[in-house]
């Protein structure tokens, strides 16, 4: 234990230094107030006693600098004794204002001077262990990658860690603390509909102190953007088992529900072509009818063929016939309106659903264009690959009221164009362009 003992009076200092020696504790003497306050910055010290009139600057000011030293600099509190003559006419309200922790008259028995001194030493021990305890446990939830969000019993927030700072995009804790938890950080849903704090499991929490686990929601940071999360909430309590507020960890999931989102994805598109596959051709169909049905209007289902892919694919080999297949999805999906859907469904099959056609000749227009753009040869590499397409159209409700029928049904006048020779569009088993099949 370190002792730094201020004293400009001879007789005091040989009198109180053994007093501190005798009990085990190291004292270094400054001889006025200048040396004392130059000692305690290069010294680290555990106990500072002071007189209260020393040269060049008196004890209260001393107190007062070491104070603003350990605020500016964020150094642990030293506990401070001021020392007072008899006929001293400070008064202790200042002495106490400027810092000190106590007052001990330079007359008072070598005990009562012993047994204060101990006091602080303990005080100060005790302080400087919370310190340190304190900052081992700032230091691990700063070094957590999870967001740390810590509110008491009013919803107001009381602390944050650097990770939940970070996502927040505040600039440090301080910033955060003391503002309303709900209101700042979980106030709208990701649709930015307004979130009602009595919705809020962060809140229910800290109604009924039952631990939760949220897998997916959104917080916002402070430029009003959201960010999705997963968090758990778990109740605050003391030792005595009372709540006193509520810790929610949490981390970011942008990477997670991204990958989810391209999985989803994956496993809906064709991987060749990036066109819907069948499993998403099914789900729009079952939306087209259900839409149609609600506004009573008419949408149009066009199976397409490719004529003549096989000799292709046979001659100049699967690599040609793949960059043939992704071209021929290219060019459709420029002849499609952005609410058409287009979809690869087998080798050389194609799907296409045209909501709102007013009549069978809408749709049928749509796909004679289709058949038209598909014959225009392709450039692949070095060749130059002609093709066609057989197209069969099935309307909603005419042809059919559920999914299977119109499928049976365009399939079926899909086949009747494949068999009149192809590079023809058929409706209801009528030939509509009066072509026959040419294959290159």
């Amino acid at each position: 234990m370190k002792i730094l003992f201020a004293s400009a009076n001879p007789a005091f200092i040989a009198y109180l230094k053994p007093v501190l020696c005798s009990s085990g504790w190291d004292v270094i003497v400054a001889s006025d107030g200048c040396d004392a306050l130059d000692t305690f910055c290069t010294e680290r010290v555990d106990l500072i006693l002071t007189e209260i009139d020393m040269p060049v600057m008196s004890g209260p000011e001393v107190t007062g600098k070491i104070r603003v030293i350990e605020m500016m600099q964020e150094l642990p509190w030293t506990p401070i004794v001021v020392l007072t003559a008899p006929d001293s006419l400070e008064n202790p309200v200042n002495i106490i204002q400027a810092g000190a922790d106590d007052l001990v008259s330079q007359t008072a028995p070598e005990g009562v001077l012993k047994a204060k001194i101990l006091a602080m030493v303990r005080t100060a021990t005790v302080r400087r262990q919370l310190e340190t305890a304190n900052g081992t446990l700032n230091n691990i939830l700063n070094s957590v990658s999870d967001g740390i969000h810590v509110l008491d019993m009013h919803g107001v927030i009381i602390a944050e860690n650097a990770a939940s700072t970070t996502m927040f995009g505040w600039e440090d804790s301080d910033s955060l603390v003391g503002r309303h938890g709900h209101q700042t950080i979980h106030h709208h849903h990701a649709d930015n509909s307004i979130f009602p704090v009595e919705e809020c499991p962060i809140h229910a929490t800290l109604s009924d102190g039952k631990y939760r686990h949220v897998q997916d929601d959104v917080f916002w940071r402070r430029d009003n953007t959201c960010f999705p999360v997963e968090y758990k909430c778990a109740p605050l309590r003391d030792n005595a088992g009372n709540m006193y507020g509520v810790t929610v960890v949490f981390r970011d999931i942008s990477e997670r529900k991204k990958a989810e989102q391209h999985i989803i994805y994956l496993t809906q598109h064709c991987p060749l072509t990036d066109l819907p596959n069948r499993v998403l051709f099914g789900d729009r169909l079952k939306q087209a009818i259900l839409n149609a049905k609600r506004s009573r209007t008419k949408f149009a289902l066009l199976f397409v063929d490719i004529d003549g892919f096989k000799p292709v694919n046979d001659r100049y080999g699967h690599a040609v016939g793949d960059m043939l297949l992704q071209r021929i999805g290219k060019r459709m999906t420029q002849c499609l309106r952005e609410l058409d859907t287009i979809a690869r469904i087998g080798g050389d099959e194609f799907v296409a659903i045209l909501p709102d056609v007013n009549e069978a000749d809408d749709a049928v227009s749509i796909a004679e264009r289709l058949r038209q753009s598909i014959e225009e040869p392709f450039a692949v590499g070095n060749a130059i690959l002609v093709v066609s397409a057989s197209i069969g159209v099935a309307v909603y409700p005419d042809d059919g009221l559920d999914e299977q029928t119109l499928q049976v049904n365009a399939d079926h006048a899909m086949y009747q164009a494949k068999g009149r020779g192809g590079n023809a569009v058929v409706l209801n088993e009528i030939d509509l362009t009066g072509k026959c099949a040419q294959i290159f």
